[in-house]
């Protein structure tokens, strides 16, 4: 199968002035260093006027750089194509973003070794002729629902992660929380510690790194209630340690809410990842996208209505 690539182009303006053509990839483009240089092993990698040019070759105004930004499919680990489906709430040329059922990994595992959601959307580029290497952007736990964006192509993947580091991509959590809440909105902002003798357990303790989560009840039951969530920080189990250290931990949390005494049905924790703002990485276009609850919460839910 041929090598597929993500041609991106800047044509220079007036007021531009010339200008080389590793300073466009670098300023303008938003290209790292590392895919300047690599750009550079292929004979069409950096092309201007239907020829090859050099990083330091100068670009008159008026004239359109053209760069392709080649996939690394041989170096990648093979995943196994899924016949799971994949709820596709948009996709293009650059991104795809997905629902996720809860109770599903992300990644392929020892123990999910082809029914992980990678292998899912593998199986739904097979079959729509797409060549393409998995790339998360972010993450979700196997428990929680909602979406998640994979990048297509290695240039969309790197602007998306440099927009997870200045907080322009944003997403909003649902959840449902045991208790009464006395107060309708607050922010938690508590340290989240790894313990390095179990992995997948955290905790709030001083020595840990920041984490802050805000909150707000949207509506309080009898002995839960549901509640809106946004993060500053994505520590792994941000939202179900943070819940769980304020007295309110998750419907279903059987890690950090061990002494529930009704989960209302729950068989995982009840959270899902309901809304996602971010730019386009390549249009920088604002896109926003909004998954439903899921089966099981609305369940619990109009149970109690």
């Amino acid at each position: 199968m041929e090598k597929s690539f993500r041609e991106i182009s800047y044509k220079l303006k007036k007021e531009d002035g010339k200008m080389c053509a590793g300073d466009i990839m670098r300023d303008k483009l938003k290209l790292s260093s590392r895919e300047m240089t690599r750009c550079k092993l292929f004979d069409d990698g950096v092309m201007c006027d239907g020829k090859a040019v050099r990083l330091i070759d100068e670009i008159e105004p008026g004239k359109e750089l053209f760069i392709r930004v080649y996939e690394d499919t041989d170096n990648t680990s093979e995943i196994v194509p899924g016949d799971d489906p994949v709820e596709i709430v948009y996709e293009d040329e650059d991104i795809i973003v997905v629902n996720k059922p809860g109770d599903m990994v992300v990644h392929p595992s020892y123990c999910h070794f082809t029914d992980s959601l990678s292998n899912a959307l593998m199986g739904y580029y097979k079959r729509t002729g797409q060549n393409h290497v998995i790339r998360v952007i972010g993450r979700l736990d196997r428990e929680t629902s909602g979406l998640v964006i994979f990048a297509k192509n290695r240039y969309s993947a790197s602007l998306l992660s440099g927009q997870c580091r200045d907080l322009s991509r944003r997403k909003e959590y649902l959840a449902l929380c045991t208790g009464v809440f006395e107060e309708q909105n607050g922010t938690i902002d508590e340290p989240i510690w790894e313990n390095p003798r179990e992995k997948m357990v955290r905790e709030v303790r001083a020595d840990g790194k920041r984490a802050v989560t805000h909150y707000s009840v949207e509506k309080q039951f009898k002995d839960f209630a549901l509640v809106r969530l946004k993060l500053d920080t994505g520590r792994t189990h941000q939202i179900r340690v943070h819940m769980s250290y304020i007295g309110h931990p998750l419907l279903g949390d059987s890690l950090y809410g061990r002494k529930i005494e009704n989960s209302h049905g729950m068989k995982r924790a009840a959270l899902h990842a309901c809304s996602l703002s971010f730019l386009q990485p390549v249009s920088e276009k604002s896109l926003f996208f909004s998954a439903k609850m899921p089966d099981d919460m609305k369940t619990v839910i109009e149970n109690e209505e």
